[in-house]
């Protein structure tokens, strides 16, 4: 009776919880270093993983029974318990009956077979005449620490055999190893067509097939290409004509079918439209196989290596190369006249019908090879039951058919076939949405019933040593309101630099916008300023690009290292064109440096080789403005829908008239500027405009949405709202605790005004959001900036939501959205507007990233409130104990409330996830570092929420503390996973992003100010 009290106690579900945060965060580093099949192998998949699971699941009913949580006055809290009993069952559901896996079709073709998502390990033992003797497959994900890790025992009538998993090289690949006393001839080679490109190698004896050519080494069987060899050289003969050019000289001899050429290394043959390029020749040689770096050569094979044993003696040896465009593969072995297979890959699954590609339809934004979207046109066959279905597969639109779901997925290179996303599990999935839907319904009733824990929570939940015991928690509801230096170059003039950068360009990524958004861009990365000594991006774009030759002594490049700085021989943190590159004689200064800085592998640079490949890049686009390469503003006549510069446009020039503006335009603009004559720069303007109107092959943007972009980077919104929060936050907070410290009960009509200030800042946010959402076509959700920006809007409607609850919730809010809109502006954050990929157009896109965000300005605020929590106990003393105290009841419970909304927004943004996850692409949970970190951050709030009913947890000072280091963990969740970990939601490309040193500061701060808080704390409850 112990056991079953203590495993449906609280303090057991506060260990659960911690345990599986735990192994979930440590899973998903196991996954950045060694991949995701590691994280299955030792988390996800077994057996240790599924028990907690089962213990919450029992935890959770036990508590719905001892409570008796299925009263009418708890029913809220037993719909919460019921929904993740349900969603816990649609999981094991999904997880033992569930299928998923990939079927590729090619145009013209039906299929009716696909691949398993998981990988099975098989073997067959056969007795001389075929004959199977034993066999077997079970489930396993392969990793590279997955050597040891597989063992099987087959017993037979005669001997005992044991197949060992004994060695995983990732990234592998086969060489050859020149051994005197090696297995005999073996060469290597390389064949590519104008697709593929395949290295091989040969035994003697051996043939292999490439393209349309059968190569041979020595081998009996017939080829198109024969290798040969004696004591002094190898040969080539072919079936066909062919050629053999040197790479080292300028030499090309022709062959004729049947001659035989010397097949010797740094030579090239080719034959019909298939090349061949001897790389090594052995005549007495084995193979090994390596790893090799992936910074250098990626392969995309994995070699599997498996130990024979017989009678517990080495037997031999079966390789198997795990390769990502093959679903299995097999190798076998001979051991005392019995045949030992092994095999390793996917299983290939009938369906009950058949899909036939008709077509598959990519398209690309215009200008650009970055896909718009793609769609596979289909017809479904069921003979069986008399169906023909056409059908149209894209993203977020899937076929549904007797419980199985298809979901476009990827496509071949040529464009000519699709590969489709196959999902069969209908009952894991009702179940697993009947889940989320109890949930949703339980966080509406818990918000409106006015019985709930959060509207009925108040100070005297938790117990606290500096609260008076003879006197309730007095509330303090507080009404808080809510240049001669430039003569000699080329400055255009302010208004008609504007002018002129309202007309349209197309960017390298296929986006139209006004070219004043793409000066912006550009003067942003190149100095790392929004503004140029005083002078708009669009002066400075001009500036470069027609008048280079004194533009190019202008130290505009920012150099952030100090050594690259000494090493250019530059005195500031800016350099000039001229101080890295001489025109004259083409020197770089950066060449050999920066070479070699992009030969190290990304987790070898040093800072200061980071900041050389950057100053490269500032360098490279200020070259590619004096060239013109960013000025591409006329629409070519090539038919596709590329705009390309006036050099480019010249050579697609439709007719002399056409011609000779497209030739003009730009002289004629820059003797405009320099005369300062507003109406020709006006002119030129239009007749660009017209000329785009007249000759683009796509719909341009309207007039409406190309002044609302130049009015958002005039007004630069967000850039002056950061310090603007800041300020007023602080000042307000300074004002507060004075008060509380002093005794004074009445607001000050100072924090009035500033309340009135800091909603004018938010109306202006809620224009700039709603600007950014109109310019782009999508909402501002879809990047780290645009989701930094949204999380600040939220965290300061948080605020007003419950300033009249408390006078320190507004100026707190403040100050958390001013430092989120400051961390949006650093360096490593993109504020570029940019197109969407595929899979982001969708509603679910606005529905999942608000709701979630959202979420994050609440808890945010929570750590916030806890923060001023920790201050004032660090300042209470015995003449101001009283009035701290009550205040602190006060915060406490908005931080409650705060926390509770936070909860319940993130958990339903989460599961709208694995909602959206599940309609695009087949799966609503597949353990990807971002939904995991939120999974664990819902756990971590949970305990937080819930740690008051834990012996041991229940002062109000644990409740702030756990508040406030909590949010460590969306911090993960966010920058985390976004900046550090691999996964689907990854910005950084790989390369982490250096954690900056005020993190470690503000971590020390927090630390020692929850360490004055505690011993204050402590002071009081020991009195």
């Amino acid at each position: 009776m112990k056991i079953l009290k203590f495993l449906i106690s609280p303090v057991f579900m506060g260990m659960l919880f911690v345990i599986f945060a735990a192994s979930m965060a440590a899973a998903t580093f196991i996954e950045n270093d060694y991949g995701s099949s590691a994280a299955y192998n030792f988390v996800y998949d077994t057996r240790w993983f599924e028990l907690i699971l089962l213990l919450l699941a029992v935890n959770l009913t036990g508590q719905l029974i001892a409570y008796k949580l299925y009263r009418k006055q708890k029913l809220t809290v037993a719909l919460f318990h019921l929904a993740f009993l349900l969603i816990l069952a649609g999981a094991a559901i999904t997880r033992y009956t569930g299928r998923e896996g990939t079927i590729h079709i090619r145009e013209g073709k039906e299929q009716d077979k696909y691949y398993s998502s998981d990988s099975y390990i098989g073997y067959k033992l056969m007795d001389a005449s075929g004959e199977v003797i034993d066999e077997g497959s079970s489930k396993y994900y392969m990793s590279m620490k997955s050597a040891g890790t597989f063992s099987r025992k087959i017993r037979t009538g005669e001997a005992d055999y044991e197949i060992v998993l004994a060695r995983i090289a990732v990234n592998a690949a086969e060489v050859i190893d020149k051994n005197l006393s090696g297995k005999g001839a073996i060469i290597s080679f390389m064949a590519a067509d104008s697709l593929i490109r395949q290295n091989y190698i040969l035994r003697e004896g051996e043939s292999v097939a490439t393209g349309e050519l059968r190569v041979g080494f020595c081998s009996p069987d017939p080829s198109d290409v024969s290798i040969t060899y004696d004591s002094s050289s190898f040969y080539l003969t072919s079936t066909r004509s062919f050629v053999r050019e040197g790479m080292m000289a300028d030499e090309s001899v022709s062959f004729a079918e049947g001659e035989s050429s010397p097949f010797e290394q740094m030579n090239i043959f080719r034959i019909n439209n298939i090349s061949i390029v001897p790389q090594q020749l052995e005549r007495k040689g084995d193979t090994r196989i390596i790893s090799a770096d992936m910074e250098t050569r990626e392969t995309g094979e994995n070699a599997i290596m498996f130990n024979i044993l017989a009678g517990g003696r080495p037997a031999g040896e079966i390789i198997l190369w795990d390769k990502h465009n093959q679903p299995f593969s097999s190798g076998s072995a001979v051991v005392d006249g019995n045949t030992i297979e092994v095999s390793f890959g996917s299983r290939e699954i009938t369906l009950p019908f058949s899909l036939y590609l008709n077509d598959f339809i990519l398209d690309r934004y215009p200008g650009s090879n970055s896909p718009s979207g793609y769609k596979s046109d289909i017809v479904l066959y069921d003979r069986n039951a008399g169906v023909e279905k056409p059908f149209s597969i894209f993203m977020n639109n899937i076929l549904k058919y007797k419980g199985y779901r298809f979901y476009q997925s990827s496509y071949d290179e040529d464009e000519l076939g699709t590969i489709l996303s196959v999902n069969h599990d209908p009952a894991g999935m009702f179940v697993t949405y009947s889940g989320y839907g109890v949930l949703i319904l339980f966080i509406l009733l818990s918000l409106f019933n006015r019985k709930s824990v959060f509207h009925t929570v108040h100070a005297g939940f938790w117990t606290s040593a500096i609260r008076r015991k003879t006197a309730a928690a007095v509330l303090l509801f507080a009404v808080a309101g809510t240049v001669n230096a430039w003569s000699q170059k080329l400055v255009p003039d302010r208004k008609m630099a504007g002018e002129f950068g309202n007309v349209l360009v197309q960017d390298q990524k296929g986006r139209t916008e006004p070219l004043s958004t793409l000066s912006y861009d550009i003067l942003r990365k190149v100095t790392r300023k929004n503004k140029f000594r005083g002078m708009t991006p669009m002066q400075v774009f001009l500036g470069v690009y027609l008048d280079f030759d004194h533009w190019r002594e202008e130290q505009i490049i920012k150099v952030s290292s100090r050594n690259l700085q000494k090493f250019i021989g530059i005195s500031g943190s800016y350099a000039s064109f001229s101080d890295l590159i001489d025109l004259q004689t083409g020197n770089y200064k950066l060449a050999e440096t920066v070479g070699d800085a992009y030969l190290k592998p990304a987790g070898s640079r040093t800072k200061t080789d980071k900041e050389l490949i950057r100053v490269d890049e500032r360098v490279n686009i200020i070259y590619m403005i004096y060239r013109g390469g960013f000025t591409r503003i006329f629409p070519l006549h090539d038919g596709t829908t590329n705009w390309g510069s006036p050099e480019e446009a010249l050579k697609t020039a439709m007719n002399r008239d056409d011609s000779v503006f497209v030739e003009n335009v730009i002289p004629v603009l820059s003797d405009a500027l320099r005369s300062g004559n507003a109406s020709i720069v006006k002119q030129i303007s239009n007749s660009v405009k017209e000329y785009q109107k007249r000759f683009t092959a796509y719909e341009l943007p309207p007039q409406s949405k190309i002044k609302a972009e130049s009015l958002y980077y005039r007004m630069m919104i967000f850039e002056r709202l950061f310090p603007f929060y800041l300020a007023i936050g602080v000042l307000l907070l300074a004002g507060l605790i004075a008060m509380v410290m002093k005794g004074k009960k009445s607001v000050l009509l100072f924090t009035r005004i500033l309340g009135w200030i800091l909603f004018a800042g938010f109306l202006l946010h809620t224009l700039g959001l709603g600007l950014r959402w109109y310019i782009s076509g999508h909402s501002p959700m879809s990047n780290g900036y645009e989701s930094m920006i949204f999380i600040s809007w939220v965290t300061l409607l948080a605020g007003f939501v419950f300033s009249r609850r408390s006078s320190f919730v507004l100026p707190a809010t403040a100050v958390l959205s001013g430092l989120t809109l400051l961390v949006a502006h650093l360096s490593f954050m993109d504020p570029e507007i940019t197109n969407l990929v595929p899979v982001l157009q969708s509603y679910w896109l606005t529905l999942h990233v608000s709701v979630i965000t959202s979420s994050y300005g609440f808890l945010g605020l929570g750590a916030i409130l806890a923060i001023i929590v920790m201050i004032l106990l660090s300042l209470s003393g015995k003449t101001n104990l009283e009035r701290i105290s009550s205040t602190i009841d006060e915060l406490t419970v908005i931080n409650y409330k705060s926390l509770t909304i936070g909860l319940y927004m993130l958990t339903i943004g989460t599961f709208l996830g694995a909602v959206w996850a599940n309609e695009s692409w087949g799966r609503y949970w597949g353990w990807d570092p971002k939904e995991t970190w939120s999974l664990i951050t819902i756990i971590i709030y949970s305990f937080v929420i819930h740690s008051r009913m834990i012996p041991g947890m229940k002062d109000i000072y644990t409740f702030n503390l756990l508040s406030l280091f909590a949010i460590s963990s969306v911090l993960m969740t966010y920058f985390g996973v976004n900046y550090y970990l691999t996964g689907l939601h990854s910005y950084a490309g790989g390369d982490p992003v250096p954690v900056p040193f005020f993190v470690y500061v503000a971590i020390a701060v927090l630390v020692s100010l929850a360490v004055m808080g505690w011993v204050k704390y402590r002071k009081w409850e020991r009195k």
